[in-house]
């Protein structure tokens, strides 16, 4: 599918601000961003609680037709997306290193946190359900999921703007280093240097639980 099909399927606005007033990520990163912040993690809200809502969700956002039914096998796929892409942006900070034993968030020992591996071990249980074909189209190749069930079509589609987006801008997209948030941001600094959604808030609370460790 091409990108500027992929944009058409977004809104410019998704419904809520960005934290710290961020820019949303452009399409069709915009879609993944969306997606994975249906819950906040820190509020307790999730917006795909039972297959109703994951139907619901992807009419939202035109993947489906209204009344699209959905399976509880679908809404078990879609969370495995949906954490698995968020593990996969936390590796865009430095490799998935997360909040532990040192001051500055990073894991000991260079290695990846045990919940960045299980959730990367998801995303590609996930995407192993949701296979993409490279098609032609008018002389020009596109890659589209190899058709199934709608809902599992749409899931495919959200899968499928990794192969997609510009790799450098991908990068771009992280999720917020405060282990109780999460939230995936777009990073537009220009050293990539983003590690909080929004500093005033996780980011000051990570440095204000990096001091009391220091000093107690």
């Amino acid at each position: 599918m091409s990108g500027n099909t992929f944009e058409g399927r977004i809104p410019s606005d998704s419904g809520y601000p960005e934290p710290g007033g961020r820019a949303p990520a452009p399409a069709p990163l915009r879609l993944l961003q969306v997606f994975v912040n249906t819950v906040d993690r820190e509020a307790g809200e999730d917006a795909l609680l039972n297959p109703v809502d994951l139907a619901d969700w992807l009419a939202s956002y035109g993947l489906v037709e209204a009344g699209t039914p959905a399976t509880t096998d679908d809404l078990a796929l879609a969370l495995d997306l949906r954490e698995g892409l968020r593990s996969l942006f936390l590796t865009h900070h430095d490799g998935g290193h997360t909040e532990g034993a040192d001051d500055d968030g990073s894991h000991p020992h260079g290695a990846p946190a045990p919940d960045v591996v299980n959730g990367l071990q998801r995303l590609d249980r996930a995407l192993k359900q949701l296979p993409v074909r490279v098609a032609v189209f008018g002389g020009v190749p596109r890659v589209e999921p190899v058709p199934q069930p709608p809902v599992r079509t749409a899931l495919a589609r959200i899968g499928a703007v990794l192969v997609h987006a510009d790799p450098a801008q991908l990068q771009r997209l992280k999720a917020c280093r405060r282990d109780v948030c999460r939230w995936v941001f777009f990073d537009s600094s220009r050293n990539r240097g983003g590690t909080w959604c929004a500093m005033e808030i996780c980011g000051a609370r990570s440095k204000m639980q990096a001091y009391r460790k220091r000093n107690t």
